[in-house]
C-alpha cells in the first residue's frame, strides 16, 4: 500500500487519513492490481472454457460480451472491502463502503452500476458464506459470483466448472495471492479522521444491503 494523504493528531497515535482519500487510494491501488494479474486469470478462465464442447454463440456469450477485465476487478474490491465491516466500527465501515459504492464504478471508467452491483452482490456472498461455514474461502466465493455473473452454470457444457477444483483454483489463485490486503495494512498504518457523513440514498442502501445479509441466520451450508 502506497502512503496516504495524511494529517496528525496529538490523541491518536496513529497519523489520520480522511475517508473519501483513503477509498481513492484503495481503488487506485486495487485497480493498478488487478490490471497486473488479469492476464493470468483470463488465460484460467479462456483455457477451462475452450476445453468444454460449446456452440460458438454460448462461446461468444462467455468470453466476447462480457466486460471481463471489470467484473475482475470488482472481484477484487469485493475481496478487500469486506474485510472493512471486521476492521473498523459500524459507522467507519458504513462510510467507507458508502464511499465505495459512489466511486467504484468512476474508477473502473464506467457510467453504469456494473461494477458496483457486482462489488456488493459478491460482499454479500462472502459474508453469506462466512456465517454458515468458516471454512470457504473469500475469493471462491467471488470466483463464483463472476461464474455465475458469465451464466457458466446455467450451460449444460460448462456447468461442471463451478465445481471442477482443477478449474476452479487456479481460477481463484490471481485474487488469493495478486490482490494486496489493502484495509488490514491501512488499518495497521492509520486511524480515520472523523468526519459529517451526508446522506446517500442509492449509495447508502447498496452498502447497506450488503450488511444486512450478516444480520441473517446462519442457514445449512452447501458445497460449493
Amino acid at each position: 500500500m502506497n502512503a496516504v494523504p495524511m494529517s496528525a493528531s496529538p490523541y491518536n497515535p496513529k497519523p489520520q487519513a480522511e475517508p473519501r482519500v483513503a477509498v481513492a487510494r484503495f481503488l487506485k491501488d486495487m485497480r493498478k492490481a488487478a490490471a497486473n494479474t488479469f492476464p493470468a486469470w483470463l488465460e484460467t478462465l479462456t483455457e477451462g472454457i475452450e476445453e468444454c464442447l460449446l456452440t460458438h454463440d454460448h462461446r461468444r456469450s462467455i468470453l466476447e460480451i462480457h466486460p471481463l477485465d471489470d467484473y475482475y476487478f470488482a472481484g477484487a474490491v469485493a475481496l478487500q472491502a469486506a474485510k472493512i465491516w471486521r476492521l473498523f466500527p459500524p459507522a467507519a465501515a458504513d462510510e467507507l463502503l458508502g464511499l465505495i459504492a459512489e466511486t467504484v464504478d468512476a474508477a473502473a471508467d464506467r457510467t453504469d452500476r456494473v461494477v458496483s452491483d457486482l462489488v456488493f452482490l459478491s460482499i454479500g456472498c462472502i459474508e453469506t458464506a462466512a456465517a454458515t461455514d468458516s471454512q470457504k474461502m473469500a475469493y471462491d466465493q467471488v470466483v463464483k459470483v463472476i461464474l455465475r455473473r458469465l451464466g457458466i452454470d446455467g450451460i449444460e457444457a460448462t456447468a461442471h466448472l463451478m465445481t471442477l477444483p482443477q478449474f476452479r483454483h487456479p481460477l481463484g489463485e490471481p485474487l488469493a495471492l495478486g490482490i494486496p490486503d489493502w484495509w488490514t495494512l491501512f488499518h495497521g498504518k492509520y486511524a480515520l479522521a472523523r468526519t459529517q457523513v451526508e446522506p446517500q440514498s442509492k449509495v447508502v442502501d447498496m452498502a447497506a444491503a450488503a450488511k444486512a445479509v450478516r444480520k441473517r441466520p446462519p442457514r445449512r451450508a452447501t458445497a460449493f
